[in-house]
């Protein structure tokens, strides 16, 4: 009769989680997270009350996730894996109750998965050489209801820039965008989400100085220049830019060495 189980941080023999997880079948709730866990049982099917299902877990080798998690129609939110091994093939183009996805991957997953998860208000995805910018928006157009979008690379193609054609103008609701992605410039102001609130950047490259873009989105409260987001020596922040922005963050390891703020910027 468990409805909710917690195995954080728990350390299981052999990195197995037991067979025996299957016969939980009422289980609402069920967190791996930071777990050490490298094999997960196919019993894991039998969960098809899970609403949470967090497999955000503690291996130092990759996990094989087997693809049970199409018929956990229920979820609604889910935490997949960082680091699942090749062999992982994952459906869960029936999931469309989710509302959080963490971890999505282009490697392992369908990115035409995503088309029927009208539902998602956070999407953390990961892609990889087989599926540029452009693949993705077009997967993502039926997402109305999006408040967050993290976008990551994959780590053999860090050095690709494979930005696409960057379209996200008709997330109206998107407040929140992530993009550690190679692009050797910022996209124009009029492909960014109207009202986005929060933009965060990491790894990507950028030559060009993306100030004069990200000053012309009008409802910016907070930017994040993370690690070699931008590579440039030369800063600029012109007058009337940033009418909202409360917070600016810039990595220490910046190569900025000229910073202009005109008055009233």
């Amino acid at each position: 009769l468990l409805r909710v189980l917690d195995l954080s941080w728990v350390k299981f023999e052999g990195g197995k989680l037991p067979s025996s997880i299957g016969g939980l079948i009422h289980l609402r709730y069920l967190s791996l997270y930071r777990a050490g866990v490298s094999h997960l049982p196919s019993t894991m099917r039998n969960l098809k009350l899970l609403l949470y299902l967090d497999l955000d877990v503690d291996n130092e080798d990759s996990i094989h996730v087997p693809n049970v998690l199409k018929e956990m129609i229920q979820l609604r939110y889910l935490f997949l894996p960082v680091d699942m091994d090749d062999k992982t093939k994952l459906e869960l183009g029936d999931l469309v109750n989710l509302e959080y996805l963490y971890g999505f991957s282009t490697q392992h997953t369908s990115v035409t998965d995503l088309l029927r998860m009208t539902k998602l208000r956070y999407l953390g995805v990961s892609l990889s050489e087989r599926c540029n910018f452009e693949t993705l928006s077009s997967s993502l157009r039926e997402l109305r209801n999006l408040e967050t979008l993290n976008v990551l690379f994959s780590p053999e193609i860090f050095m690709v820039d494979y930005m696409g054609e960057f379209v996200l103008d008709h997330f109206i609701h998107l407040k929140q965008l992530g993009l550690a992605v190679r692009m050797s410039k910022i996209p124009d102001q009029h492909q960014f989400p109207p009202h986005l609130a929060h933009i965060f950047l990491l790894y990507c490259g950028m030559e060009e100085d993306p100030m004069p873009i990200l000053e012309k989105l009008l409802h910016l409260k907070s930017v994040q220049l993370a690690v070699e987001a931008f590579v440039g020596s030369r800063m600029v922040c012109s007058k009337g830019g940033f009418t909202q922005l409360c917070a600016l963050e810039i990595s220490k390891e910046s190569e900025l060495e000229e910073w202009i703020v005109e008055e009233g910027s």
